[in-house]
C-alpha cells in the first residue's frame, strides 16, 4: 500500500473528563497535523481532517475483545511485563481494578467513535472483524528500537519513561529507520515528530507510526484471539535484546500468541544502517 496516497489516523486516548488529554495526529497523503483534546467526540472531530475514511486507524489503549470480563488478563500484556522488558518498556495491565479498567474502557468507547471512519481491513489481528483499527503499545514500539547501551549508561526519570524513550530514539535516528523500513517518505512529518515536546501529540505520532507500518503490512504483531494484539515495529529493526526477550518470556509463560507472520526475530539493523541513508533536519 502507498502510503502517500492513503489517510491515517493515530489516538492517545486518555481518559479525564475535564483535561485536554487525547492526542491526535493524522495524515492524508501528504498533509499531516496534530492536536490535543478532550474525550467526547463533539471536540475530537473538530481535529480529525473530513476525509472519506481511514485505511488504518491506530489507539494507544487496550483493545480487549469484544463482550470479554473487565478481569481478562491479556497474553500481549504478560509478555512484555516480565525479563528484561519490566524496566524497560512494560505495560500497566488492563485488568487490574482502576486506571487499568478505566483505561481499557476509554479505549473502547474511542473505537467506537471512530468505527465509521475505519476502512475494511482483510487482517483478522483485530478485535473489530473487517475493520482497520488496531492497537498501538508505543512505550514497546520505542523500546525494542533501542540498543542495550541506552539503558545500561542512563535511567528514565520516574513517570517519565515514554518522553525518556522516544528522545533516545530521536538521537538515535530510529524514527528515520522505521519510514524507511517501511517506505515513507515525508520529511517535513519526520521533522514534525522530531520537534514535537508536547506528551500527548508525541504519543498520536507514535500511533501513527505504527499505522504506516500496519498499512504497509510490516509491523510486528504479537498476541491472540483471547485478549487481542499489539501492533509494533517491522522486526527488522528490534533490538537482539527484544527479541531474545519476548522468545523467553513465551517460553516461561507456556504462551503461545501470534508473532507477526511466522517470521523469526532476527534483527538486521547493521544491514539497513549499512546501505541506508537518512533524512536529517
Amino acid at each position: 500500500m502507498n502510503l502517500a496516497n492513503i489517510a491515517l489516523l493515530g489516538v492517545d486516548v486518555g481518559y479525564s473528563l475535564r483535561r485536554p488529554t487525547t492526542g491526535l495526529a493524522w495524515s492524508d497523503r501528504e498533509k499531516f497535523g496534530s492536536a490535543k483534546t478532550h474525550t467526547n467526540w463533539d471536540r475530537r472531530r473538530q481535529h480529525i481532517p473530513v476525509v472519506a475514511g481511514f485505511s488504518m486507524i491506530v489507539i494507544d489503549g487496550p483493545l480487549a475483545p469484544l463482550g470479554s470480563p473487565d478481569m481478562l488478563e491479556r497474553n500481549c500484556e504478560r509478555l512484555f511485563t516480565r525479563g528484561a522488558f519490566q524496566k524497560r518498556c512494560k505495560p500497566g495491565y488492563s485488568h487490574i481494578r482502576g486506571n487499568g479498567q478505566d483505561l481499557r474502557r476509554a479505549a473502547a468507547g474511542t473505537a467506537q467513535q471512530l468505527l465509521h471512519l475505519a476502512h475494511p481491513m482483510a487482517d483478522n489481528r483485530t478485535i473489530y472483524p473487517g475493520l482497520a483499527i488496531v492497537e498501538a503499545f508505543p512505550n514497546a514500539f520505542l523500546g525494542v528500537l533501542l540498543d542495550d547501551q541506552h539503558y545500561l549508561t542512563a535511567k528514565a526519570p520516574k513517570r517519565k519513561k515514554f518522553d525518556w524513550l522516544y528522545d533516545r530514539a530521536k538521537a538515535a535516528g530510529m524514527f528515520d529507520q522505521v519510514m524507511i523500513a517501511i517506505n515513507w517518505h515525508n520529511p517535513d512529518l519526520l521533522h514534525a515528530i522530531a520537534v514535537e515536546r508536547d506528551h500527548e501529540k508525541r504519543a498520536a505520532y507514535i500511533c501513527l507510526l505504527t499505522a504506516a507500518c500496519a498499512a504497509s503490512g510490516k509491523s510486528e504483531v504479537v498476541g491472540d484471539e483471547q485478549g487481542g494484539w499489539f501492533w509494533l515495529p517491522p522486526v527488522e529493526l528490534w533490538a537482539a535484546w527484544a527479541c531474545d526477550a519476548l522468545a523467553q518470556n513465551r517460553a516461561v509463560l507456556g504462551v503461545d500468541a501470534m508473532i507477526g507472520c511466522g517470521r523469526s526475530c532476527t534483527p538486521v539493523r547493521r544491514r539497513v544502517l549499512a546501505c541506508c541513508r537518512f533524512h536529517r533536519h
